[in-house]
């Protein structure tokens, strides 16, 4: 049965002529009696995120499940038989029909579930994060806006770069990892330590000392090391705030500090660094 959601070729218009758009996402809650059939696949990718529920893949030897927080894509030209888990009843997906941009193609490094079907199991962290990106591209491609397909495509771009992080073939992160990372970076002005920063997220400080060293392959106070002198190195860059301002800024007090851990890391001092990238 085609899938009545889906188009089956939906970069062609009604005269079969190219569509411009490389992105057509979606959302659709089905019942038990769903099952969608195209024995051919499509000349793109399809792309399917389930969000409650749960549905299946079938192919003539294997049977991929996609319960909650499970993504798989179907290479083009890949035969496409799923459909509900009939043992469920009920599928809540987010899907996308795309044309990656070249430079995705590693980001699509997943796991081959069954031929031409690639599946990743999610944490519910970057499950719920690629979620709101599909939602946010079904949103831009509905709105019909002159930038909306572009705007889809970025928004794409982004959910599958939230599941970069989950693929066994990339360097996975670990939810706490990012979970200390984006708090380090939406705070970089507080005096952070490795105590700090395991309270945050809930656990003993070792053990994040350990999960930092196994997973990111650095101590936990490097990696802030390393984001405050980025982040300064970008307001250095692009805005005329004086030193001491940026150093207060990126979390150091000291401005003499400041300068001192800047050269040892650039090899220049903070004005020559300002002034060298602006030649």
């Amino acid at each position: 049965m085609e899938n009545p959601a889906v188009p089956a070729s939906p970069f062609r218009r009604d005269d079969g002529s190219p569509d411009v758009d490389r992105i057509l996402p979606g959302h659709f809650v089905s019942g038990v009696d769903y099952d969608a059939l195209r024995p051919h696949g499509t000349s793109e990718w399809l792309i399917i995120l389930t969000v409650e529920g749960a549905g299946c893949a079938w192919t003539d030897s294997a049977t991929v499940a996609i319960p909650p927080r499970s993504i798989v894509a179907f290479r083009p030209h890949t035969p496409q038989h799923y459909g509900t888990d009939p043992a469920v009843g009920r599928w809540d997906l987010l899907w996308a029909h795309v044309r990656p941009r070249p430079e995705w193609s590693a980001l699509l490094e997943w796991p081959e579930a069954a031929p031409g079907i690639l599946r990743l199991e999610l944490t519910p962290v970057i499950a719920e994060r690629v979620a709101t990106a599909l939602r946010s591209a079904v949103a831009h491609h509905g709105a019909r806006l002159r930038q909306g397909p572009a705007f889809a495509m970025n928004a794409m771009e982004q959910a599958l770069l939230w599941c970069s992080t989950q693929s066994p073939r990339r360097d996975g992160l670990d939810p706490l990892v990012l979970a200390v990372v984006e708090h380090v970076g939406a705070h970089l002005d507080r005096p952070h330590t490795v105590a700090s920063l395991a309270a945050h997220v809930g656990v003993s400080a070792s053990r994040l000392a350990h999960l930092f060293r196994e997973r990111a392959g650095t101590s936990v106070m490097a990696r802030v090391h390393q984001m405050r002198i980025s982040a300064a190195k970008e307001l250095l860059e692009l805005t005329d705030l004086p030193v001491a301002h940026i150093a207060a800024r990126v979390g150091f007090p000291d401005p003499l500090h400041f300068s001192r851990r800047f050269r040892q890391s650039t090899g220049s001092a903070p004005t020559g660094y300002r002034a060298g990238s602006r030649r």
